[in-house]
């Protein structure tokens, strides 16, 4: 068995392929030959302009995209994408040329920052930027910065720790020791346990399980060979509990109310989405060691003719308003916490304003240093 998520990483953090369950159900492509042979960005009528914007399926949602088109006074074209790595490729590649929004993780901002891909943030027009969450200002701060200009914009986010059967498992301190544990809590977890099927996150996981927490604190993410070795060696002692590994959100989402396990390493999305259909024994739970986070971000290319337009759009998106609908039609939440305001009870539990202590322990995605050592470990860890 083999699984993963929404994908939110491809290398490193974007191998969940990006991974962010449910919130990258693909509808299909739409090609970047799909623009109409567009050749220069944000061609436009001699009254509405047009954006091209490269992004999730969510976004492209009639619902978020009516609304905004009126505000702004633009057209907007959506060109679906399932992957941050593939966004960053294709631009990289020449094609932020014919967009001019891109909505990657937040970890392929400073891909396309070092590129020379991107225009800065202008903080007179993105002003909704000033109510998000301290806790992605800061990460915005750290990553998307360079010479005091920003060039990038938090979007919505998750966060990934692990998910058990309540019916089974008791309520208890959220830790990973339950994904390395033969008995929890008074249950036998012997072949009860799934784990992603990502070098990045699995490895992570095991990681900070075993106290390795300084490693995630700097620009990448770093451990030392030593390290990498041990939490090879953890992750082969732990073998026996798999159920297996799951690399994509509908698999898991069946496996796991089919009993297939009780617990396994999830984001929130899968949880919310079951909860969403009906199902309430299903509890996310967010280790004390800390949990990875993605957060979608807004970027505008330096090559679009519709920059104060684009950065007019990107202010919608984490609007009260909207922000709230993004939330709605993505089951996941909006950076600005006064979203809440535009939702039910109901749905601020389920994606709505998140307490601010609770961000305390996120860890950003970050690029890895010596990937190739954590691949072949992982590649090590897979056969064994």
């Amino acid at each position: 068995m083999t699984q993963s998520k929404r994908g939110r990483n491809a290398s490193t953090a974007d191998a969940s392929s990006d991974v962010t369950p449910s919130r990258r159900r693909f509808l299909g492509a739409v090609g970047a030959t799909g623009l109409a042979g567009a050749s220069v960005v944000g061609t436009a009528s001699a009254q509405t302009p047009t954006l091209n914007v490269l992004t999730w399926e969510e976004y492209g949602d009639q619902q978020l995209l009516g609304p905004i088109q009126d505000q702004v006074g633009v057209d907007i074209k959506i060109t679906k994408s399932t992957s941050s790595a593939k966004m960053f490729s294709s631009w990289n590649a020449g094609q932020y040329k014919q967009y001019d929004i891109a909505i990657p993780n937040n970890n392929y901002v400073p891909k396309m920052m070092n590129a020379d891909l991107l225009a800065p943030v202008p903080e007179d027009v993105v002003t909704n930027q000033q109510n998000i969450y301290d806790t992605f200002q800061q990460f915005a701060q750290n990553q998307f910065t360079s010479e005091g200009d920003a060039y990038g914009v938090p979007i919505r986010f998750g966060w990934y720790g692990y998910s058990y059967d309540s019916r089974t498992i008791p309520d208890h301190d959220p830790t990973y020791e339950i994904l390395f544990s033969d008995e929890f809590q008074g249950v036998d977890l012997q072949n009860q346990i799934v784990m992603y099927d990502n070098h990045f996150k699995a490895m992570s996981a095991a990681a900070l399980y075993l106290g390795m927490q300084d490693a995630f604190q700097g620009e990448q993410v770093s451990l030392s060979q030593q390290q990498i070795e041990e939490v090879k060696q953890t992750m082969i002692d732990q073998k026996p509990l798999l159920q297996g590994y799951i690399a994509a959100d509908p698999t898991y989402i069946k496996a796991f109310r089919q009993g297939n396990f009780l617990v396994g390493q999830s984001g929130r999305n899968e949880i919310v989405e079951m909860k969403v259909n009906g199902d309430d024994w299903p509890k996310m739970a967010t280790p004390k060691e800390g949990s990875l986070a993605w957060f979608e971000s807004a970027v505008v290319s330096k090559a679009s003719n519709n920059k104060q337009k684009a950065w007019e759009v990107v202010n919608e998106y984490i609007s009260p308003k909207l922000g709230a609908t993004l939330a709605k039609v993505g089951y996941s939440p909006s950076v600005n916490p006064a979203t809440q305001e535009y939702l039910t009870e109901r749905q601020n539990n389920l994606y709505g304003a998140i307490a601010p202590e609770r961000l305390q322990n996120f860890i950003p995605f970050k690029a890895v240093e010596n990937e190739r050592a954590w691949i072949q470990a992982w590649e090590e860890i897979k056969v064994a």
